[in-house]
């Protein structure tokens, strides 16, 4: 029974049950979710326990600064502008209780076989998605037809599918029979979302898998194995564009249409573009800019949207809510952790790599970060790889 009940059982369904911070409450006036609740539980485990007292940080220490300048710029900007509340309630749940909790995971399970960070994030997932499904066949889509299942938009049920599914393809060989099933099901739902953001960060993601276990395993950039991978994943590709030809978002995107989703994003861009220009240095602050958005109006013609809680791009996000310093900070760590990992030659570099090719390149269009459950999975990907242990990710 001990060993049912331990903490490397609890974290590990902790991290499938990250969509549980949909379910809100408040404690002692303080907003709050399950997931965050079982976070924090895992975390004074951990810290009051053994386990906690043989810490090292040896591995971290590189990246302390770049953290730092986060957390710090997050900071000075919700001090700045006023918005103590949403601006705390942010660095609390999706800046201190990710990063926290995402390193005691790391910490816990990395010496554990079944139970690793990668299983955990495609259970997770994957619950999701079969979810999702179900909302499908009993007609509950967006207005235009979209899957969000029980997330607010159909882009987050997206962002969410996309690291499980470049799990599931680099670990296909493990165990076939269980990915093929599995996957469908996740890509099933990924394309109910008709998220063509979500679509383009995948297949980049997965050609950063085939080259980088291709140039490990062969030495070289192209083969006979990698061009059949490649050809199947251009004809894959090809089908979902022809499938998609009838519908109103591609002939909206095919034709520049003013109202589609692109224009839609770029007018956001625009906008947010301009609040930056006016707020370079210190950003609007965690939580602002939908508000600022709405009063930006006057400078450009009526929105196409109107409820833009984010302004659909990372890198403006991390600009707005965390100014010059967070921003800064942000890139200074990814670019000091692909330069690690780029040098590596081991299967977690790729996956690693492959994911965060894929947060990024969703990111030029969402925001792959600002929410509880993206966070978690961005710092479960940067502490697990950082650890340069291959048990942590991949058995």
């Amino acid at each position: 029974m001990k060993k049912l009940f331990n903490l490397e059982n609890f974290i590990f369904i902790t991290i499938i049950c990250m969509p549980l911070y949909l379910v809100k409450l408040t404690i002692w006036g303080v907003p709050t979710n399950i997931f965050e609740l079982m976070a924090m539980i895992a975390i004074i485990v951990f810290l009051s326990g053994s386990v906690g007292s043989k810490i090292e940080l040896r591995d971290y220490r590189k990246y302390f600064a770049p953290l730092i300048a986060i957390i710090l710029g997050l900071l000075i900007s919700t001090l700045y502008n006023g918005a103590y509340r949403a601006g705390f309630g942010i660095i609390k749940s999706w800046f201190v209780v990710p990063v926290v909790f995402a390193f005691v995971a790391v910490e816990v399970l990395h010496k554990t076989k079944e139970k690793n960070i990668l299983n955990a994030i495609y259970f997770s997932a994957l619950g999701v998605a079969f979810i999702a499904i179900g909302y499908f066949f009993s007609g509950i889509v967006t207005f235009d037809g979209r899957l969000q299942a029980i997330f607010n938009s159909p882009n987050y049920l997206a962002m969410f599918l996309v690291p499980a599914i470049v799990i599931g393809v680099a670990k296909f060989n493990k165990n076939k029979k269980f990915y093929v099933l599995t996957l469908l099901i996740i890509l099933s739902a990924l394309y109910l979302t008709f998220s063509y953001a979500a679509w383009l960060a995948v297949a980049v993601s997965l050609i950063v898998v085939f080259f980088k276990k291709e140039v490990e395993t062969r030495h070289c950039l192209v083969s006979t194995e990698i061009s059949k991978k490649l050809f199947w994943a251009a004809l894959v590709g090809l089908l979902i564009i022809f499938l998609q030809m009838g519908s109103d978002k591609m002939q909206n995107l095919m034709h520049m249409d003013s109202r589609s989703s692109l224009a839609s994003r770029v007018m956001i861009w625009h906008s947010a573009g301009k609040i930056i220009v006016d707020n370079p240095i210190m950003g609007i602050g965690p939580g602002n800019f939908q508000n600022k958005y709405l009063e930006y109006q006057k400078y450009f013609p009526p929105y196409l949207e109107w409820a833009v809680p984010e302004p659909h791009n990372i890198l403006l996000a991390f600009w707005l809510q965390a100014g010059i310093f967070g921003l800064i900070g942000f890139m200074w760590l990814i670019i000091q952790w692909l330069r690690d990992l780029i040098k590596r030659t081991d299967g977690v570099a790729s996956i690693g790599i492959a994911i965060m090719v894929g947060i990024l390149i969703h990111g030029l269009f969402d925001t792959t970060y600002f929410k509880n459950d993206l966070a978690v999975v961005f710092w479960l990907v940067i502490f697990s790889t950082i650890k340069n242990r291959s048990s942590i990710l991949e058995r």
